[in-house]
């Protein structure tokens, strides 16, 4: 491999000024300050907002599962196991998510960023080709492309684990850089073993950005070595552990397809970054010497295959595998089956007339509907009562089932909607518990708090702003597309 260094032949020097020092950053006169608030700012204000507010439930959910792991008996102990999975899965990486939108960069300091936030794995791949180029070097090189992560390859971890048989394209945890997930990613199992592997992720770079130093490179790539399996030091979760001399694997992905096509030109560029001990997302260290290779791919690259963008069919199991960000569909399914289990209940309630006397009169307190209830109209009252609750409830609900089936379509309003009325629910519970002063049951903590939460979560995470506001994007350009086709096909005059 050669070596490239940096060059300061090129500098040009700066004449010394002919005048008395000018300073240009007072905003009054540069006129700029109408352009300061962006026009997506209300949106990205609500947004924030219904972010912020499902960490602080989260936070909040968690502290009522440990108190209530002391309050209920043998049954502690399983809230004990349920309060670790909220603190690691949920709770933690939100908070890691709020915080480190605040005081981590987001822009390029060759390092990744994980989901939460958090600084990932060290950048330290350049590439300079097509996308097919770099197919045809990792294949050919006997790299396996990783699947996407979604419902079908989760289920396809989960029977893999449970059988102990090699998932050779078992995905790869997202990590950002431009603010993106990577393009895809590639990988091999060591011996069999999915506990060991290489991998590396590609993003393809911005049109004319160069890297620190003028270098302009079409992709950027990290690659490491996965060593095993343990606890993430960062946020408790069970994931894979990586070795920490990062440079080994930069080394070896090099060489692979160096060894592949020969003809691959490889320039180093020593000192890109200072060589530096540190942690990635996971918790695990990372050591560097800082070296970053730029690879030049002369292979002649895969026949392109351009995916055809469609919409999802909700009525498609294959399209709802594939597609839908897994943390909506699982957070929709989760309010759907909790939807209709209040559906059910409330009806149940209010055809109990017993327990429906006893709610409309405050345990008998109150002497005027007593006597309205024994009357002889008390019977036409309560079937007045019956239908009516009924068909509220009926109502809500539907309302609520149509703006889950309009976000899974896409739709960012439906989303905020739904986050809305998730936002008044939570809150409206928490304070009638705070205000009793008693502990919630088992199944409140479960199945109302707990699903509540978790479908903020999930609405709020980055993969379904995303995804929503991706598909509103090109639902508005293909409504303006036929718009377009309809106007030439109308006849002139």
């Amino acid at each position: 491999m050669t070596t490239a260094q940096g060059d300061s032949d090129g500098a040009v020097p700066e004449p010394a000024p002919a005048g008395p020092p000018v300073y240009r950053g007072d905003l009054e006169h540069r006129g700029e300050y109408q352009d300061i608030v962006p026009k997506s700012f209300w949106t990205g204000f609500t947004d924030t907002a219904f972010f912020i507010f499902a960490g602080v439930a989260s936070l909040v959910l968690t502290i009522m599962l440990l108190t209530s792991s002391f309050t209920h008996s043998w049954w502690g102990l399983l809230l004990a196991l349920v309060f670790w999975g909220f603190t690691a899965y949920l709770t933690l990486p939100r908070f890691h998510a709020i915080m480190s939108r605040i005081y981590v960069p987001d822009y390029f300091i060759g390092r990744t960023r994980t989901s939460d936030g958090l600084l990932g794995d060290p950048v330290n791949l350049g590439l300079i080709g097509t996308e097919e180029q770099i197919h045809q070097a990792m294949l050919d090189a006997g790299w396996t492309r990783a699947d996407e992560v979604t419902l079908a390859s989760s289920w396809k971890i989960v029977v893999s684990t449970l059988t102990r048989r090699s998932y050779a394209e078992a995905p790869v945890s997202p990590l950002k850089i431009f603010g993106r997930v990577q393009s895809f990613a590639y990988q091999q199992e060591v011996d069999g073993n999915p506990e060991k592997r290489h991998h590396v992720r590609f993003w393809k770079t911005p049109d004319g950005w160069l890297l620190p130093g003028g270098h302009r490179v079409d992709w950027l790539a990290a690659g490491t070595y996965d060593s095993g399996v343990g606890f993430s030091f960062f946020t408790l979760q069970v994931t894979h552990r990586i070795d920490a001399q990062t440079d080994f694997e930069r080394d070896y992905i090099v060489e692979s397809i160096q060894y592949a096509y020969p003809q691959t030109e490889v320039e180093v560029i020593k000192d890109f970054s200072t060589g530096y001990h540190a942690r990635n997302g996971g918790g695990d260290t990372i050591v560097t010497d800082g070296a970053l290779p730029i690879v030049t791919l002369r292979n002649e690259g895969l026949e392109r295959q351009d995916a055809e963008a469609r919409d999802v069919r909700l009525t498609s199991a294959h399209d709802i595998a594939e597609k839908l960000p897994i943390v909506l569909l699982t957070a929709s399914l989760m309010l759907v089956i909790s939807s209709v289990a209040e559906l059910v209940t409330s009806i149940l309630t209010v055809a109990n007339r017993h327990e429906l006397v006893s709610n409309l009169t405050g345990q008998g307190s109150d002497t005027a509907m007593v006597q309205v209830l024994n009357g002889p109209e008390g019977d036409t009252f309560m079937i007045f009562t019956l239908v009516a609750a009924i068909a509220v409830v009926v109502i809500f609900e539907s309302i609520h089932m149509f703006m889950l089936w309009a976000t899974l379509r896409g739709s960012s309003k439906a989303r905020r909607m739904v986050l809305l009325l998730l936002v008044v629910g939570f809150a409206a519970q928490v304070a009638s518990v705070f205000a009793a002063g008693e502990a919630l049951t088992i199944s409140s903590l479960f199945f109302q708090l707990g699903v509540a939460v978790f479908a903020m979560l999930g609405f709020t995470s980055d993969a379904a702003v995303d995804y929503t506001a991706s598909r509103n994007f090109r639902l508005r350009n293909l409504e303006k597309l036929r718009k377009k086709v309809r106007r030439k096909a109308l006849p002139n005059g």
